[in-house]
């Protein structure tokens, strides 16, 4: 059933509080804020008012509709409290609110999926606890550790997982939290590597071990946001996932600093090495190959973490394991890193946009997964551990990999967005007037 302009208009009040329920939900479960603002506007000017206007930060809503009609001016300013990340929510909060615009939904449909929303179902916690432990081996992996060292990793997701789990539902800034999984990561790096001695490379362990819990989505959301002007809301996303970088950081370095102090220094560099070097000569090798496999299952293990839609899980986990396979192709050919993390990136978010066409749910949900690969999560980390252990040198050199790395996702996101805006309004204007 479709409803006209005169519903809406005479069920404003309603028509604004579905407007910031939705904008709400959206923004605690960590949408781009010009998402918000977008799926704000949109439903607020269904009404036909004169005035609809929406600002979102990364604490705090404000929503404003007016209209001579009207006896006076509705402004509403709501608190963001209990943020997450639940991409789950943002892609049924999308759906809502598209359909609402389109006329598909009354005022009470919409309101009673709201409502319905907020008890929807999410991943049982054992089939969350079993994405984390899957995460991290194949990370090591990727990070060129050799079987055993996945098999460290694998024992030391596990813990971790079971403790995440635990801890998640208990009200904590999510500071504590990420600094208790990591005091977790790093004493079971201590049990496995030293105690049951599994596992020869550190660096790859530990790197592959923390992915679970690198801030990859506030990352992405926060480049983003930068891109779209929203200076605020990205700056403040970026500074929070340094602070989740830094709480990941102090938690491993204080577990295996006391270790240090028994058995003498880790290396956290990562090797130039691999345990398959069969096929290195042929035009697609081996290798890259099973990279791009262990990229597949890292990212529909990570997706899971973040509540993804199930129909979503496939075309991340795709996604992500192509992007990461051309990375490695590229730089396998090309020597060079620079190339390979742009291109790359310029194909995540051509690969995420058309994904998001198709199914019709925001990009971010396959973005967040085609770059969480390339996202220099672990990177941050190394800074932070550098710093904290007085490794100013090595900081510095982490420091400048990881920003580049950064600065060569955004500057795709930025080339690819341009170019797609740049295509339609070329095609917007070879259309002929009614």
């Amino acid at each position: 059933m479709t409803y006209d302009q005169s519903y809406m208009r005479s069920h404003y009040r309603d028509v604004f509080t579905i407007a910031m329920r939705c904008g709400e939900n959206m923004a605690q479960n960590g949408a781009e804020a010009f998402r918000v603002e977008d799926t704000a506007i949109r439903i607020l000017k269904t009404t036909g008012f004169a005035y609809a206007e929406a600002h979102v930060s990364v604490t705090g809503l404000i929503l404003s509709l007016d209209d001579p009609s009207m006896p006076h001016e509705i402004t509403l300013v709501k608190r963001i409290q209990d943020r997450t990340s639940n991409l789950l929510q943002i892609s049924r909060t999308n759906d809502i609110s598209r359909r609402f615009v389109e006329g598909q939904l009354s005022v009470e449909d919409a309101q009673k999926e709201l409502d319905a929303l907020k008890t929807a179902a999410t991943y049982p916690a054992w089939l969350v606890a079993l994405a984390i432990t899957c995460v991290g081996p194949f990370f090591t992996l990727m990070f060129n550790g050799t079987l055993a060292d996945a098999l460290s990793s694998l024992l030391i997701c596990f813990i971790t997982g079971i403790v995440t789990v635990l801890i998640d539902p208990i009200k904590m800034p999510l500071f504590l939290k990420n600094l208790i999984s990591a005091l977790v990561i790093g004493f079971s790096f201590v049990l496995s590597y030293d105690v049951l001695s599994l596992g020869q490379t550190p660096g790859s362990i530990i790197s592959g071990s923390i992915m679970p819990l690198v801030p990859g989505m506030l990352l992405t959301v926060s480049i983003r946001d930068l891109l779209n002007g929203d200076y605020i809301s990205g700056v403040a996303r970026g500074l929070e996932a340094v602070l989740i970088a830094l709480a990941i950081a102090a938690g491993v370095s204080i577990s295996i600093r006391l270790a240090e102090n028994f058995r003498g220094s880790y290396s956290l560099s990562i090797p130039d090495r691999h345990f398959i070097t069969y096929g290195q000569d042929w035009p697609i090798p081996l290798w890259t190959l099973f990279q791009g496999l262990f990229s597949f299952i890292s990212t529909y293990g990570f997706i899971i973490v973040f509540k993804a839609q199930k129909s979503h899980l496939l075309p991340c986990g795709i996604i992500g394991g192509l992007t990461w396979f051309i990375y490695c192709l590229l730089t396998h050919y090309m020597g060079n890193t620079i190339p390979a993390i742009f291109i790359a990136s310029l194909a995540a978010s051509i690969m995420s946009y058309r994904a998001a066409v198709r199914l019709k749910s925001p990009a971010t949900v396959f973005f967040t997964g085609g770059i969480f690969c390339l996202v220099p999560g672990a990177g941050i980390f190394r800074v932070m551990y550098y710093y904290l252990s007085h490794d100013v040198s090595d900081g510095n050199s982490q420091l400048l990999l990881t920003l580049e790395t950064a600065g060569l996702i955004a500057l795709a996101i930025a080339f690819h967005t341009a170019f797609h805006s740049l295509i339609r309004s070329l095609l917007a204007r070879k259309k002929p007037d009614p």
